[in-house]
């Protein structure tokens, strides 16, 4: 045997000590087994837990005013938005509706005093938020959802309502995109709703209920409806 060979073959042996990293020996093994991988803070891989850990440290760096009062535009605000999606980590599938629905009502709070220059991407960012929101409200299962998640839903689609109807009073014109999108989800939902007590409704007042909520489903107050079922179920 030459001493190419004997190099070669100390190599071989070397690699079959080389051990694959625990956390690709996990996401590998879900990803077959077609498993959903369970997410908390411990259990994080690796580069997300620095991710994490990044935001909370230049969240306490910057001081919570300096980051919480920046807009789209504004050096400090890519902080405040790293905050918002190291806080989605620990957002449920079934909170992510609300968790974006409150992203937006914030966007539009920064609009009623953001200056003429953080105007364009601050409705950039209320869109984004807007769309995700619509995107999570598509896959709410109406017969499973918790009523404290729609009441949630309902509170902060009202807010985002008035909050609307306040920054276009300042003039600010914002693309109605988003808000159709949110709208069509909506709707699906208060239909959900409408179908449910259509078919067990059997008292007058379940009519009188059913009918309401007809009348304002026609009248694209989905908000509206949505309340007056969710009050009906806690009476």
């Amino acid at each position: 045997m030459t001493m190419r060979e004997d190099q070669l073959l100390s190599q071989l042996k070397a690699l079959k000590r080389i051990k694959p990293n625990r956390d690709w020996v996990s996401l590998t093994k879900r990803e077959i087994m077609g498993e959903e991988p369970k997410l908390s803070f411990f259990s994080l891989p690796r580069f997300a837990l620095v991710g994490v850990m990044t935001v909370f440290v230049l969240f306490g760096f910057f001081g919570y005013s300096f980051v919480k009062n920046s807009l789209p535009g504004d050096v400090l605000y890519s902080v405040r938005k790293a905050v918002h999606e190291g806080k989605a980590y620990f957002v449920s599938n079934e909170e992510k509706p609300v968790f974006q629905l409150k992203l937006a009502n914030e966007r539009l709070k920064d609009l009623a005093n953001a200056p003429v220059r953080n105007l364009a991407p601050t409705i950039n960012e209320f869109q984004a938020n807007m769309l995700e929101a619509a995107k999570n409200l598509e896959n709410v299962k109406f017969s499973t959802s918790s009523p404290e998640t729609m009441k949630e839903i309902v509170r902060e689609t009202k807010k985002l309502e008035e909050n609307k109807q306040k920054v276009e009073s300042l003039g600010v014109v914002i693309d109605e995109s988003g808000t159709s999108e949110l709208e069509n989800a909506l709707r699906k939902i208060v239909s959900d709703s409408i179908t449910d007590l259509a078919d067990r409704a059997s008292t007058e007042e379940e009519m009188d209920i059913l009918e309401s909520m007809e009348k304002l489903f026609e009248e694209g107050k989905y908000s509206e409806a949505l309340e007056i079922y969710l009050t009906s179920q806690n009476q």
